[in-house]
C-alpha cells in the first residue's frame, strides 16, 4: 500500500482524487441538506396555506373533513378537528377519534391556540411516522390540524438528488482525468529534469534545464544549471591540468613510471614504453616484474616505508615530507644499456600517492665519458711524444760538439715539430668545422676532379712508398658538395691509406650510384683493423694500438666523419672487406636528387 504513494506522480494523483472525492461527498451532503431545508420550508408554507384555505371553507359550512381533503388535493394529507380542550372530534384516514389521545399539548395546537396558527415537525405518536403538522384556530375555539407525512418530502428530495448525483459524479470523473493529466504532465516535466541531471552526471555538461513543471521549480533549475556550470568549469580545469601533465609526460625524453602507495605500477609515459618496448600490460604489477632489478625494488620499498613512517609520525597526514629524504637514485645496467633512475616521493604526504620513477638512458653519456677519458689520454700521449722527443733531442743537441750529430738530432727535432704542427693544423680544421653552425655552400661537384686534386697533394707520399692511385670516378654523376671540403676528405683518406698500405700496392677509389646517393670506396691492401676497433676509428686521436707510431695525428678520420655528416652523408669502415682489404666508404647526395634537411 505504501508503494502506491512513493512516486511523486501517484501522490499528486491520489491527492487530487481524494480532494475530488471529499468535495463530491460534501457537495452531496450539502445539497441534501439544502434540498431538505428547502422542501421542508415549502412544506410548511404549503401546509399553513392549506390550513387557512380549509379554515375558510369550514367557516362557509363545509364540515366534512373527507371532502376538505379532496378539495385540498394533497397526497396522504390527514385532517383532524379538535375542540377547545384538545380532544379529537374528527379524523380522516379511517382512524376512530374515540381511542385517540388528547392533542391539546401538541406543539402546533399550542401555537394555534395562542397565535392563531401553529407548525411543527415530529413523529406521530399514533402512526409512528414523521409528519409535518399545521394547525389553525377557528373562530369558535376549535382547532383544525393538517398532517402531511414527510415520506413524500423525502421522496422529492431523493428525486432531486438523483438529478444532482450524476453531475457530481461527472465532476469526480473529470477530476480524476484532470488528476491523471496533471500528474502525467508533472511526471513528464520531472522526467525531463531527471534526464538533464542524469546527462550532466554522465558528463554531458552542455545540457541545461529549460522547461520546468512550474515556477516553483525555478530555484532548483537555477541551482542545477549553476552546478553544471561549476562542474563544467572544474572539469575543464582538471582536463587542462591533465592535458598539461600528459603533454609534459609524453614530451619528456626520460621514461616515467608512476607507482601507487603499495608500490604497484599505475601508469607510464611514452618514453618509458620506448625504452622498454618488451614490457606490456604492466598496470598493477610490482616494479621488479617490469624491471628485473632487486636493487631498484629495494630502493622503492625503502622509500615507500619511509613515507609511511613520516605519515604515521605526522598524525594528520597533511605534513610536508622532508624532501632530501624523499629522493633516491639508483644506477642500473640492463641489456647492455645504462640507466640512472631517480625515485621521488610527492612533497605533500598523501596516502593515495606512491612514488615516481624517472629513467634516464645514460648509455650514450657513459660512452661519451669514456671517449672523453680516452681523448684526454690520447691527446696527452700524442702531444707528449713529440714534445718529449723535441725536449730530449734539444738537450742532447746543446751538449754536442760534432756538427754531423747535431744535424742528425736537428732533423729529428724538425720531424717531430712538423708532426706537432700537423696535429695542431688538424685540430684547427676540426674546430673550424665544428664552429660553422650554418649550412654549407653546396654546389654540383665532380668527384674525379676533387680526387685528382687530392692525389696531387699526396703525390710525394705515394712516391715514397711506391703506391699507385687508381681512380675510377669518371662515370659518376655530379654530387652536392663543398669542393674544398671534399678535397680535404679525399686527401685525409689517401694519406691514411698511404700510411698503412703495403709498399708497391695500389690504392683503389671506386664509386657507384645507389638511388639518390653516390657511394665511394677508398680501398688499400694494408693490415686489417680489428673488429673491436672498427666502431671507434672515427673518434679523435683514436688509433689502433698496432698502428701507433705511423706518424699519424689520429684526427684525419674524425675530420672526414665530420665533413661527410655535414654533407648529410654517412661514413664507415669495412675490414676485412670482400677481397681481404680495408675499405673506407662514404656517401654523398647526387646533385640532381632532392636535397636532405642537412643540405638545405
Amino acid at each position: 500500500m505504501t508503494g502506491m504513494f512513493r512516486s511523486f506522480r501517484a501522490r499528486i494523483f491520489w491527492a487530487i482524487l481524494l480532494v475530488a472525492a471529499v468535495a463530491a461527498g460534501l457537495s452531496l451532503w450539502l445539497t441534501r441538506e439544502w434540498l431538505e431545508e428547502r422542501q421542508l420550508d415549502e412544506a410548511r408554507t404549503g401546509l399553513l396555506r392549506e390550513a387557512r384555505v380549509a379554515g375558510e371553507l369550514m367557516l362557509r359550512g363545509e364540515n366534512d373533513l373527507a371532502a376538505l381533503t379532496r378539495v385540498l388535493d394533497l397526497p396522504d394529507l390527514r385532517l383532524s378537528l379538535l375542540d377547545a380542550d384538545g380532544r379529537v372530534l374528527a379524523e380522516t384516514g379511517g382512524v376512530s377519534p374515540e381511542g385517540m389521545d388528547n392533542h391539546g399539548d401538541r406543539p402546533e395546537v399550542v401555537q394555534a391556540r395562542s397565535g392563531g396558527e401553529g407548525y411543527s415537525l415530529r413523529a406521530s405518536g399514533t402512526l409512528h411516522r414523521n409528519f409535518a403538522y399545521a394547525a389553525r384556530r377557528l373562530p369558535d375555539g376549535r382547532v383544525l390540524r393538517l398532517a402531511l407525512p414527510l415520506d413524500s418530502v423525502n421522496l422529492l428530495i431523493q428525486k432531486r438528488l438523483h438529478v444532482f448525483a450524476p453531475m457530481i459524479l461527472l465532476a469526480v470523473v473529470l477530476a480524476v482525468v484532470l488528476a491523471a493529466f496533471i500528474s502525467g504532465a508533472m511526471r513528464r516535466s520531472l522526467g525531463q529534469m531527471v534526464d538533464v541531471v542524469s546527462a550532466i552526471s554522465r558528463g554531458r555538461l552542455q545540457r541545461r534545464l529549460r522547461r520546468l513543471p512550474g515556477t516553483e521549480f525555478a530555484p532548483l533549475a537555477e541551482a542545477v544549471n549553476r552546478m553544471a556550470d561549476s562542474i563544467g568549469e572544474q572539469v575543464r580545469i582538471a582536463s587542462d591540468k591533465t592535458a598539461q601533465l600528459e603533454s609534459v609526460l609524453n614530451t619528456m625524453s626520460d621514461g616515467v613510471l608512476v607507482l601507487g602507495p603499495q608500490g604497484r605500477i599505475r601508469r607510464c609515459n611514452g618514453a618509458f614504453a620506448r625504452l622498454f618496448p618488451q614490457v606490456t600490460d604492466m598496470a598493477g604489477s610490482p616494479v621488479i616484474e617490469v624491471i628485473p632489478s632487486p636493487e631498484l625494488q629495494d630502493a622503492v620499498d625503502a622509500l615507500l616505508r619511509s613515507a609511511q613512517v613520516a605519515r604515521t609520525a605526522s598524525g594528520s597526514g597533511d605534513e610536508d615530507l622532508d624532501v632530501p629524504r624523499s629522493l633516491r637514485q639508483v644506477q642500473l645496467h640492463l641489456g647492455g644499456r645504462a640507466f640512472s633512475v631517480l625515485i621521488s616521493l610527492p612533497v605533500l604526504a598523501d596516502a593515495r600517492l606512491g612514488a615516481v620513477l624517472v629513467f634516464r638512458d645514460i648509455s650514450d653519456l657513459m660512452q661519451l665519458e669514456r671517449i672523453r677519458s680516452d681523448f684526454v689520454a690520447n691527446v696527452s700521449h700524442e702531444l707528449r711524444t713529440p714534445l718529449t722527443a723535441i725536449q730530449g733531442y734539444a738537450e742532447t743537441l746543446l751538449s754536442m760538439d760534432s756538427p754531423e750529430q747535431a744535424q742528425h738530432f736537428a732533423a729529428i727535432i724538425y720531424r717531430h715539430s712538423c708532426s706537432l704542427a700537423r696535429m695542431l693544423e688538424d685540430l684547427l680544421v676540426l674546430a673550424r668545422l665544428e664552429g660553422q653552425g650554418g649550412a654549407l655552400e653546396l654546389c654540383p661537384t665532380e668527384c674525379a676532379a676533387t680526387l685528382e686534386e687530392a692525389g696531387s697533394l699526396c703525390q710525394s707520399r705515394l712516391q715514397e712508398r711506391s703506391l699507385r692511385l687508381e681512380g675510377h670516378l669518371e662515370e659518376l654523376p655530379l654530387v652536392l658538395a663543398d669542393d674544398r671540403l671534399l678535397t680535404l676528405v679525399f686527401r685525409n683518406l689517401l694519406e691514411n691509406a698511404c700510411r698503412y698500405a703495403e709498399e708497391g700496392t695500389a690504392i683503389r677509389v671506386t664509386g657507384r650510384v645507389e638511388g639518390d646517393d653516390v657511394v665511394i670506396r677508398v680501398v688499400d691492401d694494408g693490415a686489417t683493423i680489428p673488429a673491436d676497433d672498427l666502431p671507434r676509428i672515427f673518434e679523435r686521436f683514436y688509433q689502433v694500438e698496432r698502428h701507433r707510431g705511423q706518424n699519424s695525428t689520429g684526427l684525419g678520420l674524425a675530420i672526414c666523419k665530420h665533413v661527410i655528416e655535414r654533407h648529410g652523408g654517412r661514413i664507415w669502415a669495412e675490414s676485412p672487406a670482400e677481397d681481404g682489404s680495408t675499405a673506407i666508404i662514404f656517401t654523398l647526395r647526387r646533385a640532381d636528387a632532392p636535397r636532405t634537411p642537412a643540405q638545405e
